[in-house]
């Protein structure tokens, strides 16, 4: 299992990279460098909150941030609880590892119940609705960043093709889910070109 609670910083990631720019007669050498102290396989979360347009012409970027800070919250607490890790907040998104697909799965159930028990509390124009990517393979991990075909694929999902309460897998990502756990339906998807076969939470 990955070590989620002590990463490398993106600092020294960058000194590799200016080093492979320095030294590109090196790279091989460098690239395995960085490979053994970045490279991990883990399970990739990317959360994504639906309606910003819509909510900041109608109510302001005030009430959209506010938002965004209730949504960090209740986010938090599942990730954590599946023995995840968030490597970072940005705008309205969240991306987060786990160790395998069941635990961001498992996540992602969590956050939304846990989000329509806390729009419960709340006005219709602050409710709040998510949609979440998740993909499963060998990342670059960092700090406050990570880089990977997984991570690509799991960002496309989360914030360009999930609906709002949708969790959408890839291939990786569920197969690495045990057979009979969860109910999935799979579906093609084209993205720049590629085709592919992805994975619909049901």
């Amino acid at each position: 299992m990955p070590n989620l609670k002590s990463l490398p910083s993106c600092s020294s990631l960058d000194k590799f990279l200016n080093e492979r720019v320095e030294h590109p007669e090196r790279a091989k050498a460098i690239d395995a460098r960085i490979r053994k102290t970045f490279e991990k396989k883990v399970a990739i979360m990317v959360l994504d909150m639906s309606g910003f347009s819509r909510l900041v012409q109608r109510y302001g970027i005030i009430h959209y941030l506010a938002m965004i800070r209730r949504m960090r919250r209740v986010v938090a607490p599942p990730i954590a609880r599946h023995k995840g890790a968030v490597i970072k907040f940005e705008a309205d998104n969240c991306f987060a590892v786990f160790p395998k697909s069941e635990n961001a799965v498992r996540a992602a159930q969590d956050m939304l119940h846990d989000m329509e028990v806390a729009n419960l509390a709340t006005p219709d124009e602050s409710d709040i609705h998510i949609c979440l990517g998740i993909g499963y393979g060998t990342t670059l991990l960092a700090c406050d960043d990570m880089y990977g075909n997984e991570m690509n694929l799991a960002s496309k999902l989360g914030e360009d093709t999930a609906e709002r309460g949708e969790v959408l897998l890839t291939e990786a990502a569920f197969k690495g889910c045990a057979k009979g756990k969860f109910d999935f339906k799979s579906f093609p998807l084209t993205m720049s070109g590629v085709n592919f076969k992805a994975y619909k939470l049901l």
